[in-house]
């Protein structure tokens, strides 16, 4: 099995949304310093998961979409995928991960199947640990909303949850 890491600029994204919306309290309860966070750094994707398993537990307040939205939220305030994104067909973008493959190692990623307005893709987690493997789809679901607003899409994306495989299937619809 490959090795699981993420780049720091996830880290840095929920602190600096934790630290923004919920202030200066509930960021530091989470005990960690954005300041020592590099973003092109490679990190466990462990330690990311229990980073999104505090930010859930403690500032979450029990919200079972929390993480969905933080995502969601930092997605669409990142810069750099604004003029991507806005001219490029769904389709195209949501067929194929290379474009995530420099800020994330911690899956197996295929499409399933495809259409003008419908993918389907899974997603096969490398980690044994189900909290972390929820914890991620619930992220990864708000990094693809994100990526949909940026496109200036109406849809939905559906997180099919397969057995304990660590498996699961985004489906993937927009007008």
């Amino acid at each position: 099995m490959e090795e699981s890491w993420v780049r720091g600029i996830f880290f840095y994204q929920v602190l600096n949304y934790v630290r923004t919306e919920k202030g200066q309290s509930a960021y530091e309860l989470l005990g960690m310093d954005i300041g020592e966070i590099r973003a092109d750094k490679k990190y466990d994707f462990e330690e990311f998961a229990d980073l999104l398993a505090k930010v859930d537990m403690m500032i979450g307040d029990g919200d079972p979409g929390f993480i969905c939205a933080m995502s969601r939220a930092t997605m669409i305030g990142e810069a750099s995928w604004k003029v991507l994104f806005r001219r490029m067909h769904p389709r195209n973008i949501f067929s194929t991960t290379t474009k995530q493959a420099g800020r994330h190692n911690l899956a197996d990623f295929k499409t399933l199947g495809s259409d003008d307005n419908h993918v389907r893709l899974s997603m096969t987690m490398w980690t044994d640990n189900a909290a972390h493997r929820i914890l991620w789809a619930d992220f990864y679901k708000g990094r693809l909303e994100g990526i949909l607003s940026l496109m200036g899409r109406k849809g939905t994306i559906r997180i099919e949850r397969e057995s304990n495989n660590g498996e699961f299937i985004y489906v993937i619809e927009w007008e």
